[in-house]
């Protein structure tokens, strides 16, 4: 038995010879499983899916463009062997039961609902999408100084996640930084603010962030 899933608009442009489209995809619905979030954590269930399974067909549904979540945009630029998981990533993308589907936004282009009525399971696998904020005087920033930037917003700036790139970052207004948390997150902002900008040029950190780091004032990390 078969039903067809139609998919949002993904292609935005200012071309007036090209608009936006919708896709409609086949899906079988007999044994098939949704996975929305392309990270770590949905390919990992990908994967456990087909080594457990012979007939399972699944399908990645994830917001951004390009696949693997936080190993892209989330690990530090001079620890490349953390991304060696990718391997087995790409393992799972080319497997011929497994489809990806980039650029769609579940919840807001594709409801939930819809996900459902299609597929015999939908696994979430998606990690936190909005900051937790602190709630105290100075958050916001006082007199046009940098307050309280989220590490969350900070790791993707320097990794290259589109939609951190409008951060502004200054960091030659003062020579010393507080950073709350001893996690290995907290560990990467505040090793990444003190390495030499040279080191760093080695990694694939960004080319803006690496600009910014060259000319930063901070000398001195707390945690």
């Amino acid at each position: 038995m078969k039903a067809f899933l139609l998919l949002p608009p993904t292609i935005r442009t200012a071309s007036p010879g090209i608009r936006q489209f919708s896709v409609s995809i086949r899906v079988f619905r007999d044994k098939n499983i949704a996975i929305v979030g392309g990270g770590a954590a949905g390919f990992y269930t990908a994967a456990r899916v087909l080594a457990k399974t012979k007939d399972v067909k699944i399908d990645i549904f994830e917001q951004l463009p390009t696949p693997f979540g936080l190993v892209r945009f989330g690990v530090a630029p001079d620890h490349p062997e953390v991304k060696n998981c990718t391997t087995k990533f790409d393992q799972v993308s080319g497997n011929h039961r497994v489809r990806y589907f980039g650029n769609i936004q579940v919840g807001k282009q594709l409801a939930l609902d819809k996900l459902r009525s299609v597929y015999d399971g939908v696994v979430l696998s998606y990690g936190a999408s909005e900051d937790r904020r602190l709630g105290i005087p100075g958050e916001d920033g006082v007199d046009g100084k940098w307050g309280v930037v989220p590490a969350r917003q900070f790791v993707a700036w320097y990794n290259g996640l589109p939609e951190a790139q409008g951060l502004c970052v200054d960091l030659k207004a003062f020579d010393k930084v507080v950073i709350v948390g001893h996690g290995n997150v907290a560990l990467d902002c505040a090793r990444i603010l003190l390495t030499d900008p040279k080191d760093l040029a080695t990694t694939d950190i960004t080319a803006h962030a690496l600009d910014t780091l060259r000319g930063s004032n901070v000398r001195h990390v707390e945690m």
